[in-house]
């Protein structure tokens, strides 16, 4: 629409009638939008449904009514006397290492070999990256997820669907992962 915008100005000539003070608007408006999503830790479900029971929300986002209740408990928690989360149960073994959280694509190319892999969520792009880690920890997702299937393929544990673990666990603390419980502790806090 923009460049559409832009071509019928062109074509009208100049002086003619343009939108950009609503474009400069609207790239206001995604900027804050994109500030927000960077900072801070996101809110908390709420409002949500007394019984989340659609398959696809289960399967592939990972959350049901028993997670809901499940991150808005922790939330009333501080991140820092949080030392264990429950996910699910995405693909089985244990690994216990440093962790890695990525919560910007840019950020992928600082994962080391042996790390744990904690992130929001993860998407084909990332699947490079599985032949390096320990083992994957995401904030959503579920039997379905991205993580959880190439974690499966790739024989490696993974815990989805904690809903908090890129808010709790920070880069050099040592984390223990179950993939066949969904659970994560955090061993041992990095030094800040």
């Amino acid at each position: 629409m923009l460049i559409e915008d832009l071509a019928t100005a062109w074509a009208l000539g100049i002086g003619a009638p343009t939108r950009g003070k609503y474009w400069q608007e609207k790239a206001a408006k995604r900027q804050k939008i994109l500030d927000a999503a960077k900072s801070g830790r996101p809110s908390l479900l709420s409002g949500s449904p007394a019984e989340i029971s659609e398959p696809f929300t289960v399967m592939l986002w990972g959350v049901t009514s028993d997670t809901v209740g499940e991150w808005l408990r922790a939330g009333e928690v501080e991140a820092k006397d949080l030392n264990q989360l429950k996910g699910f149960a995405s693909s089985a073994g244990i690994a216990e290492g440093p962790a890695r959280v990525l919560k910007l694509l840019e950020d992928i190319v600082k994962l080391q070999p042996g790390e744990i892999l904690v992130a929001p969520c993860t998407n084909p792009s990332w699947a490079p990256v599985f032949t390096k880690i320990k083992g994957a920890v995401t904030d959503i997702g579920g039997l379905t997820s991205h993580a959880a299937i190439v974690s499966r393929e790739y024989g490696l544990p993974a815990v989805t669907g904690t809903g908090l673990a890129t808010s709790v666990i920070k880069t050099g603390d040592i984390i223990k992962l179950d993939g066949s419980t969904g659970m994560v502790t955090i061993v041992k806090r990095a030094k800040a």
